[in-house]
């Protein structure tokens, strides 16, 4: 037993002298709350619960990154990230398609004066447009822009619509270009790496953005070919269009996004959405969104309208530490509207 504590010991300490010497942090970020939940639903079927959940403003997390100066400008760096569920202890809440431990981001990177190419898994750029250009920022309960990105098919059992794919391209290579008087660009790469004749739809899955952002005003064109990878299920194009401004007294966003699924049942989605974030105090501000998205089966003329309003108030206790509350209003085609009213903690360390 005596020997085991030594190894342990020895483990850790040897641990801490790597960690001081390639420059590891340990961050992430704490978000709960308390609420009552309710999405669109058949006349008669609320499904409205009352919950302490986790990530609804932005997703908990556990991150582990590191960087190591090369000499002649060049860095090396690596980020590792773990989605976390502090309301009951797991590590998540929902895992993403890729499913992995570390399924919130996991890359090695080299950065420099020509910029930064990145290897793993690593944000795509439509993600990246997504909850820079919305007042709600990357939060899967309260973004219209990101449930109907990602989650609306199953929050309201909707039959298609929203992307395939994950957040953050796995498997892929991303190169960055350094600031250029404000103006940048991102190209994202990620093979099928497989070579099964089973899916003939499937192929690799391809990624790029161009950003404008200084002053005021920042915009940005995102374009994603998403083909049927090892973790995604669907063949697509999207076309993604961002903007903000901030006007001083108020900060207003604006995006449009066109999804086409071009196998498996042809599909079409328009996203919009217009919002506004408003400091009202040195420390809070009044978030407010409205987006809407038309779904079109391509065969058949099928259409489904999903929208979603949200109010909020953020306040921040300190530089680390908000404290919020929401209220979203969801209406759905041949469905009863559903209300969402939460308060929230968030403690980013």
């Amino acid at each position: 037993m005596f020997a085991k504590k030594n190894l342990v010991a020895a483990a850790a300490l040897m641990a801490l002298v790597g960690a001081a010497q390639a420059d590891v942090k340990v961050y992430g970020s704490l978000d709960l709350s308390v609420g009552s939940f309710e999405a669109a639903h058949p006349q008669g079927a609320s499904d409205r619960t009352t919950e302490v959940s986790s990530g609804n403003m932005m997703t908990s997390f556990l991150g582990f990154s590191g960087s190591e100066d090369l000499g002649g400008g060049l860095k090396a760096e690596f980020a590792i990230e773990s989605f976390l569920a502090p309301d009951t202890g797991s590590t998540t809440t929902v895992a993403n398609k890729a499913g992995g431990f570390w399924s919130r981001g996991s890359f090695v990177a080299l950065t420099g004066g020509f910029g930064k190419v990145a290897l793993g898994q690593y944000d795509n750029p439509l993600f990246t447009s997504g909850y820079t250009y919305n007042p709600f920022g990357s939060s899967m309960a309260f973004s219209p822009t990101m449930r109907h990105f990602y989650y609306n098919q199953s929050a309201i059992a909707q039959s298609v619509g929203g992307t395939s794919f994950d957040t953050g391209f796995v498997n892929s290579i991303t190169y960055e270009t350094p600031n250029m008087g404000g103006f940048s660009a991102t190209a994202q790469f990620s093979p099928k790496e497989s070579t099964s004749a089973s899916n003939p739809a499937g192929g690799n899955s391809y990624a790029v953005s161009a950003t404008y952002a200084a002053g005021p005003f920042a915009a940005s064109l995102t374009y994603v070919k998403s083909g049927i990878a090892v973790a995604y299920d669907a063949d697509e194009k999207v076309i993604g269009f961002g903007t903000s401004y901030d006007f001083g007294v108020l900060k207003a966003f604006g995006q449009y996004t066109q999804i086409k699924q071009e196998s498996g049942i042809a599909n079409k989605d328009r996203i919009y959405q217009v919002g506004v974030s408003v400091p009202v105090t040195e420390k809070g501000s009044i978030l407010a969104s409205f987006g809407k998205q038309q779904n079109k089966l391509e065969a058949g003329g099928a259409k489904e309208n999903d929208t979603i309003v949200s109010v909020g108030y953020d306040h921040f206790l300190s530089k680390r530490t908000d404290v919020y509350a929401v209220f979203s209003n969801n209406q759905h085609t041949a469905l009863k509207s559903g209300q969402t009213f939460a308060f929230g903690i968030k403690h980013a360390f």
